[in-house]
């Protein structure tokens, strides 16, 4: 379980230090500031390309159903989980909305 949970309006986007490079249905991620590298594969990767402007998480969700036959609950728990450890690694800001 999250410590602190996602809501629909809070708004998601990419650190501005990260660059990132598309590999077939993969992304790869380098973080400037630590030099570290983060292989996203093709879910997680649609997920990065979706935040490259900031999105809210309910937006966020809906899109990635669109594209993927998944049930929203499952949708929306895996992709909180994913993002939490986006922010944890310091990859995505997550900003509280409205």
């Amino acid at each position: 379980m999250l410590d602190q949970a996602i809501m629909d309006g809070d708004l998601i986007s990419r650190r501005a230090s990260i660059v990132a490079a598309d590999t077939a249905d993969e992304a790869i991620l380098l973080d400037i500031d630590s030099g570290y590298f983060f292989q996203l594969n093709k879910s997680a990767a649609s997920i990065w390309n979706l935040v490259e402007q900031p999105k809210s998480f309910a937006t966020l969700c809906n899109d990635l159903q669109g594209k993927f036959d998944i049930a929203p609950q499952t949708c929306r728990e895996d992709v909180a989980e994913f993002v939490a450890e986006l922010k944890d690694r310091g990859l995505v800001d997550v900003r509280a909305g409205g």
